[in-house]
């Protein structure tokens, strides 16, 4: 090959290679130093285009005569390290919307720097999608802070990563008590729920408006939706869980009580009918006894007995009709720091019978109610029974008594019995539903329909084993 052929491939080399750099998405210059100013010798590729420059306007010129001096001062202080030997110099720049970063390296020759070479990639698009994503993550953190629902991220196995405040607030849990640790918000009667939801969500699938029963840091249960999704990463694989809880304590309560209310204007329309078909026959059944006692036939030790359980049976229509009957009550203001001990001294000595000792206690002065004292008695009565029933090994019966917020006026009766199941507990107050062998359900009915009568709430919460709180919150007298 002759010498003129070697150096016409040398000048197509030399060509493609201008080509390529010319063609090249990003951009590639030269600059050295010469009385104390940086010039460029050498500028080409698309970028320099997007940057609204051309390569005659930068060779042969400094930073300060095509850029604004701001950037090109900034810039400058990149040139002086590179041109002061440091190895691969880099920084970010922006003109007009266009987002490139600089790689900044100087060429030696025989030790001594003759000048610098850069390569600039655009990373405009790659700006714009972190900005995105910027936007996006501080979206979805102000929508996690603020959301007015409860939401919990954890790992596979349920042990918690993040909870925001409303989910603290609801469980009562801190996120610092809470981070590592497994959710803590399961009874002990659902405990194996947690690894039952892991598994479904492991496997990708979706829970979603999950209604269940959960627990506060305190104890208290709380009916809670629930939806819960797997978060995968880019393969698909799982690795974390997402929930989010919403209380509706309240609103199942509402719920209960319009079913109880709805389950009473029925129990009411028939027992209309009924007390008085059955009151009439008694009437006369009573009076034939008492004119066969009066004329001494018969064995008269079983007329006691029958006349005792036609009493008991008129008793129960009596109750029947009082459920039936739409009245007024007569509504005064009292005391309860009076009626409550009243109560408790009338069922101090069947209460003794059984080891029962019964205790009041009140959290500070009580405020004044608006009631029927007679009705609220009952109410009193009827639950204090309750409890002493409960409890046939013996054992203390606390009454605790406290004003609350929002004139309001709560009435605590704690038993040390064994306690009822949550399906109890959601059937209390339907009409002829007991816990007791002979007990007809009229009497735990009576006392919702005069608290609800009287503008108040019962809630009852049970631990199986430990025993049962009947709460009653009452409106005071304004």
């Amino acid at each position: 090959m002759s010498t003129l052929d070697g150096e016409g491939d040398q000048q197509l080399v030399q060509l493609e290679l201008e080509e390529t750099l010319r063609e090249q998405q990003g951009m590639t210059f030269r600059f050295y130093k010469t009385g104390g100013k940086f010039i460029h010798t050498y500028c080409t590729g698309r970028l320099l285009l997007k940057l609204g420059l051309t390569p005659e306007e930068v060779v042969g010129r400094e930073l300060i005569e095509f850029y604004p001096a701001q950037i090109a001062i900034r810039k400058e202080t990149f040139y002086a390290r590179a041109w002061e030997g440091e190895e691969n110099v880099t920084y970010e720049g922006e003109i007009g919307g266009v987002s490139y970063i600089a790689s900044l390296r100087p060429i030696r020759v025989s030790g001594k720097i003759v000048e610098v070479v850069a390569s600039c990639v655009d990373i405009t698009e790659r700006k714009r999608a972190e900005e995105e994503l910027r936007a996006t993550k501080e979206l979805l953190d102000s929508l996690f802070r603020n959301s007015a629902d409860g939401i919990c991220v954890t790992d596979t196995t349920g042990k918690v990563i993040r909870a925001n405040a409303t989910f603290v607030n609801m469980y009562g849990w801190s996120e610092e008590e809470l981070i590592g640790r497994k959710l803590p918000i399961f009874p002990d009667y659902l405990k194996h729920e947690l690894g039952d939801i892991c598994s479904v969500l492991q496997s990708g699938n979706h829970i979603v408006n999950q209604h269940a029963v959960r627990q506060r840091k305190d104890g208290e249960l709380l009916h809670v939706c629930n939806t819960i999704s797997p978060l995968k990463d880019a393969t698909g694989k799982v690795i974390a869980l997402a929930g989010i809880t919403r209380d509706i304590s309240e609103r199942k309560k509402a719920e209960d009580f319009l079913q109880k209310a709805d389950k009473l204007n029925v129990v009411g329309q028939l027992a209309a009918g009924l007390a008085h078909e059955i009151r009439n026959p008694l009437t006369t059944l009573r009076g034939l006894l008492q004119l066969m006692h009066a004329n001494g036939s018969g064995k008269l030790e079983y007329y006691d007995i029958l006349i005792s359980e036609l009493d008991r049976i008129n008793s129960m229509v009596s109750e029947l009709i009082l459920i039936a009957k739409p009245h007024v009550t007569s509504l005064r203001t009292h005391d309860l720091a009076v009626i409550v001990p009243n109560v408790i001294a009338l069922l101090e000595s069947q209460a003794a019978i059984s080891n029962i000792q019964i205790v009041f206690e009140s959290e500070g002065a009580l405020p004044f109610i608006k009631c029927s004292e007679v009705e609220i008695k009952q109410v009193f009565i009827n639950l204090l029974k309750n409890a002493i029933e409960a409890m046939p090994n013996g054992g203390a019966i606390r009454v605790v008594a406290s004003a609350q917020p929002h004139q309001h006026v709560r009435i605590r009766i704690m038993d040390q019995g064994d306690g009822i199941t949550e399906e109890q507990i959601r059937r209390l107050g339907e009409p002829f539903y007991t816990t007791k062998e002979k007990g007809t359900g009229l009497g735990l009915m009576m006392c919702y329909k005069i608290i609800g009568d009287h503008g108040g709430k019962i809630a009852v919460t049970s631990v199986i084993g430990k025993g049962t709180t009947v709460e009653i919150v009452l409106p005071v007298s304004v």
